[in-house]
């Protein structure tokens, strides 16, 4: 991980409790569902590849071996972005799991894997394992949003791929990012005891996204207690591939090791100095946090979605109220929801039997929210604007 600032914990807060979400038994099965060996041999193979730095073949054979590992998986939606470095080409890896709901809108998983002097088993073999566990249990979860696995290269020597993908491809094709979730260097330090995991927030400017920024960190914080055994620290953002997309307004979240190692940049960054217990337990918070990003649906159980022409919303945008109207007069309404883009809820109405109801907006804040109206066997989900 690139840091070149003094390292100190800046705000730093630790959580003992958890906050609005509460343990989700679908996602808690799919956590109990990875592997301890997976992540292990994913550390062992990454370490196996050699010193990925520019223009290296261990590099271009490191991104083969994850375009491969995706293969595996079933994931067809895989693009190697190309760019240049120094006369060098080199890539990142782009990986795309459709959303159900919300196809266009995207939940980032992004992690590093080039090195720096050594194999970089910690950094960032750790986040790199990580990122390939979580795609392995969430290929075949129907989740409302798309989510995207992105590994760069070049972060190393100044966030070079990242940089590269905000300001060749996100910002300039406005790519719509609900929130990137960057995970770097979470192997923590063999030689101490490894319990908790540090979720950084945006505290730079721009400033526009940090208030969202720290509301998923909340929530990422929380989801940590909810599906793994570490403690959490709150703290700042800096130095990793997170920081173009901050640089540009998009909301961000992140996971660094509380205890640094002393290994970083070295031939010491091997296996033997990485936690792998530790590795394991921030795997399981990424699996559920992700869930919780993306909005995982257990399909087995999903109730029937109804057609949109069962119920029709009015005016969209609204400024002072929001009139919901339902076409089939026999349907019995179980809750009428709405919640923010952050996915707090900030309305709800439930055991009601209706065929129109307004609700008053003027309280709501300037932005976009999604209206859930759920019946004994259907549900239904719109987007409306509050101007």
């Amino acid at each position: 991980m690139s840091r070149y600032l003094i390292s100190f914990l800046f705000c730093c807060l630790l959580h003992n409790t958890t906050k609005a979400q509460v343990f989700n038994s679908f996602y808690g099965n799919v956590v109990n569902q990875s592997s301890f060996d997976s992540v292990q041999q994913n550390l062992l193979d990454f370490e196996s590849l050699g010193i990925k730095e520019p223009g290296t073949a261990a590099l271009t054979n490191t991104l083969i071996w994850l375009k491969n590992k995706y293969q595996q998986f079933g994931y067809t939606d895989i693009v190697i972005d190309t760019f240049d470095f120094i006369g060098n080409e080199a890539y990142n890896l782009i990986v795309t799991k459709p959303g159900t709901t919300y196809p266009n809108t995207f939940v980032v998983v992004d992690g590093h894997y080039d090195t720096k002097t050594g194999t970089g088993t910690n950094d960032n073999g750790s986040g790199t394992s990580i990122i390939l566990e979580t795609a392995r249990l969430l290929k075949n979860i129907d989740t409302d949003y798309s989510i995207k696995f992105i590994h760069f290269s070049l972060e190393e020597v100044g966030l070079v791929g990242s940089y590269h993908f905000v300001n060749n491809i996100a910002f300039p094709n406005g790519m719509d990012i609900r929130v990137l979730l960057n995970i770097d260097e979470v192997g923590g330090d063999i030689t101490k005891t490894n319990n908790t995991i540090v979720c950084e927030r945006d505290e730079s400017n721009p400033t526009a996204a940090n208030a969202a920024s720290h509301a998923f960190t909340d929530t990422l914080d929380t989801c940590v207690q909810l599906y793994s055994n570490l403690f959490t620290e709150i703290s700042y953002a800096y130095g990793s591939d997170y920081m173009p997309f901050q640089a540009k307004d998009y909301v961000i979240t992140g996971f660094f090791e509380k205890n640094e190692t002393p290994h970083r940049h070295q031939a010491t960054d091997s296996i033997a100095y990485v936690d792998i217990p530790y590795v394991y337990e921030i795997t399981k918070a990424t699996i559920g946090s992700t869930m919780y990003f993306a909005v995982a649906r257990d399909s087995a159980n999903s109730i029937n979605e109804w057609d949109e022409n069962n119920f029709s919303i009015y005016p969209n945008p609204t400024s002072e109220h929001l009139k919901i109207v339902l076409k089939q007069k026999n349907e019995v309404i179980k809750k009428i929801e709405i919640t923010n883009q952050l996915g707090e809820k900030i309305f709800v109405k439930d055991n009601i039997n209706f065929t129109s109801e307004t609700i008053n907006t003027k309280p709501f804040k300037t932005g976009m929210y999604y209206l859930m109206i759920e019946s004994n066997e259907k549900i239904s989900i719109q987007k409306f604007i509050k101007k």
